[in-house]
């Protein structure tokens, strides 16, 4: 305590007491004090910034409008025995993929030495995006069936990203 009573006695006999500061005390609750107050103001601003920056991406989410779906793989050739592979030209077996969404739309894709080769379910245009896991991207248009064909090289995990105008889905990482 900054405070310490101190008892003294008056000219009639009666014991007063008398309150004195102890001044390191003092001086130490005072700096405590400030050092909170610097504290709190510190987080009452990153509060704020925190606060503005959640509002902004909210405002941003509803300026895109777009939601993204996210593809289950229902497919994997390499899943399938050996005897039922189709064989390419070359000798090697390509692996192909079916991925759907809950509401039928999908993306079958068919993977051979560096090259994606796909179609959109149903056949309708878009764009289709290959995303590399080193965050390297190769975007390519489909036809109006929606085919499309990609070189890439697709060593480590690899998503697929289509969009068609009406939304964005998106394919699990996988590694090819």
């Amino acid at each position: 305590m900054p405070w310490r009573s101190v008892d003294r006695g008056n000219d009639m006999g009666d014991e007063l007491t008398t309150w004195q500061v102890d001044d390191e005390v003092l001086a130490r609750l005072v700096a405590d004090a400030l050092a909170q107050a610097g504290t709190a103001e510190v987080v009452d601003r990153a509060a704020g910034r925190a606060f503005a920056t959640h509002q902004a991406l909210l405002e941003a989410r509803r300026d895109l409008d777009v939601e993204l779906a996210l593809l289950e793989l229902v497919h994997d050739s390499l899943e399938v025995t050996a005897s039922a592979v189709v064989r390419s030209r070359d000798g090697s077996a390509p692996r192909s993929l079916e991925f759907r969404a809950q509401d039928g739309t999908g993306l079958e894709v068919e993977l051979r030495d560096g090259v994606v080769e796909g179609q959109l379910i149903p056949p309708r245009a878009g764009q289709v995006t290959v995303v590399l896991g080193d965050g390297g991207t190769t975007e390519v248009d489909t036809d109006d069936v929606g085919y499309f064909r990609v070189e890439a090289d697709l060593r480590g995990p690899v998503q697929l990203r289509f969009a068609d105008g009406t939304g964005t889905s998106s394919t699990e990482w996988l590694t090819w």
